[in-house]
């Protein structure tokens, strides 16, 4: 991993302890992109007044010294409009790779500069941190604001790298790829998509508002005495109080039935590890989460691991290995190997540790030893870690719950040593499900029960395609947020089933013509 998980995960807690104060000091963000979606026109006659009026709430996220950004780009814009309308087009243009169109951004303001400046006109201040505001605003489900001091400041309390030259392209870069690691980990944290949820109910964000948390979180992060985050204790979390949570409630929030319930529980008990598998959108990895919940009767994450498997996670990062520091190299525990440890100071307590993506990982690579000490029959047995020397065992009170999605044509068949260790059991989609179409009814709304009735005539083509089959087919989640306006519902069939479609019948455009069309149909 390139940052230290532990700390990126105080910080986070530390943002939900003062989400409150928080979202009041950092509302004019909501604001200026508000006010830039609303007054965004491209096409507009007067292409300077409709980019002051978009611009008119950005306030400080555009502001520096005498002269800013926002002020120097309406003054081009004033001069040439045309001009400055074809740089926006330009860097809006996401089939273009980001770094042409920010060199292009920035050097038709270094034209505009040299035709237009007067003597108190030094620079044309549209730097990294102006162009990265720009793509905020109109994209706030993609881009983060990047600001130097921001992301070195955070950078360096996670441990991430942010080496790079100053004012370059690869700054950025960096700076981008950082925040979609830490989006990794929001994505996966069920508060922070609640609390998403709740802040941005009527933005109409395309991730829910989650990259927005994500700039939230870096740049509280980065003001932050770090030395006081790092001594909020595990015993601190302990105290504060968890929800209940119980089985009629997993019952409640889960498309799946009281018997089938019982029979995972039961399976997962006898086992100790499974494997959910099943195709895209069927509700995987809330299941597991709320799984979880239910047999500890809270939702206790104190008690709940989540971590994602990659071509590059290894060993090292799960159990033990020598880690760079700044006098070389030093032995470093790894993830799974302090949640056992932890696990082992409370017998009595059950802990669940979720994999997503299972099979992305290098299996053997990435448990090594633990393959068999993972399996029921040898859970509390000791074996010598591989670095070290060390004796170690994988706890009896230890659940651990896989997440494999069966659409991914790119990953090779699991490890056959870890199949014979899990059991596996199939999500399916809801579309059969009472309580799913009792839902679907409660909406009032005929677009969505005609897509949804299209879906399910869908996904019985998909199961009887001998390409691909039951685990191809279209997930139900896909129908379970947002508010469904037209163009809500518009948006999920073209830019979440109908791209799904295509990887699927790339090479059949028959098949796909014929489902398109019934797709849209339905929406246009």
């Amino acid at each position: 991993m390139k940052f230290d998980i532990d700390k990126l995960e105080k910080i986070i807690f530390y943002y939900k302890k003062d989400i409150k104060n928080i979202s009041l000091d950092e509302v004019y963000k909501l604001k200026a992109i508000k006010c830039f979606q609303d007054n965004w026109d491209i096409n507009a006659e007067d292409f300077y007044e409709m980019l002051s009026s978009a611009l008119s709430k950005s306030k400080r996220l555009l502001a520096s010294r005498n002269f800013f950004p926002k002020n120097m780009i309406l003054y081009f814009a004033s001069k040439e409009p045309e001009t400055v309308r074809e740089m926006f087009v330009n860097l809006f243009n996401e089939t273009i790779s980001l770094s042409r169109r920010i060199d292009s951004f920035r050097d038709a303001s270094d034209i505009l500069l040299k035709q237009y400046a007067d003597e108190k006109m030094s620079t044309h201040y549209q730097n990294l941190n102006a162009i990265s505001t720009y793509l905020f605003f109109r994209f706030p489900e993609k881009y983060c604001v990047y600001k130097e001091g921001k992301f070195k400041n955070f950078a360096d309390k996670i441990g991430y790298d942010s080496s790079q030259k100053r004012g370059s392209f690869e700054i950025l870069q960096a700076y981008y790829d950082m925040c979609d690691d830490v989006f990794g980990v929001v994505k996966n944290d069920e508060e922070l998509l609640k609390i998403a949820i709740d802040r941005f109910r009527n933005m109409n964000f395309a991730d829910n508002g989650l990259h927005l948390l994500t700039e939230e979180i870096i740049y509280i992060g980065s003001k932050i005495n770090f030395d006081s985050i790092l001594d909020i204790t595990q015993d601190d979390k302990k105290q504060e109080k968890c929800d209940e949570y119980t089985k009629e409630d997993f019952l409640r929030e889960v498309y799946i039935d009281e018997q089938k319930y019982d029979l995972l529980v039961g399976i997962l008990n006898r086992k100790k590890n499974i494997i959910l598998q099943g195709a895209p959108g069927v509700g995987k990895t809330f299941l597991s989460r709320r799984l979880a919940y239910s047999i500890l009767g809270a939702k206790d994450d104190h008690k709940v691991k989540f971590v994602q498997f990659h071509q590059n996670y290894s060993y090292e990062d799960f159990i033990i290995g020598y880690k760079p520091c700044e006098n070389g190299f030093e032995l470093k525990y790894g993830v799974f190997y302090n949640f056992c440890k932890k696990a082992e100071k409370n017998p009595e307590d059950k802990y669940f540790f979720i994999i997503d993506e299972i099979n992305r990982g290098n299996i053997s690579k990435i448990f090594g030893e633990l393959m068999m000490l993972i399996e029921n029959s040898y859970r509390g047995v000791e074996i010598e870690l591989a670095y070290g020397g060390e004796m170690f065992s994988v706890p009896q009170n230890i659940y651990i719950i896989g997440i494999m999605n069966t659409a991914d044509r790119s990953i090779a068949m699991i490890d056959y040593a870890l199949r014979r260790r899990f059991s596996f059991f199939d999500v399916k989609p809801a579309f059969e499900s009472d309580r799913f179409l009792s839902y679907i009814d409660s909406l009032n709304n005929k677009k969505i029960s005609k897509l949804v009735d299209t879906v399910k005539l869908l996904n019985e083509y998909i199961t009887e395609d001998f390409s691909l089959g039951e685990g191809f087919c279209i997930g139900h989640s896909y129908f379970l947020s947002g508010d469904f306006t037209d163009r809500y519902i518009y948006e999920i069939v073209e830019f979440d089933i109908i791209p799904l479609l295509r990887e699927y019948w790339f090479d059949d455009y028959d098949k796909l013509e014929k489902w398109e069309k019934a797709l849209r149909d339905i929406v246009e």
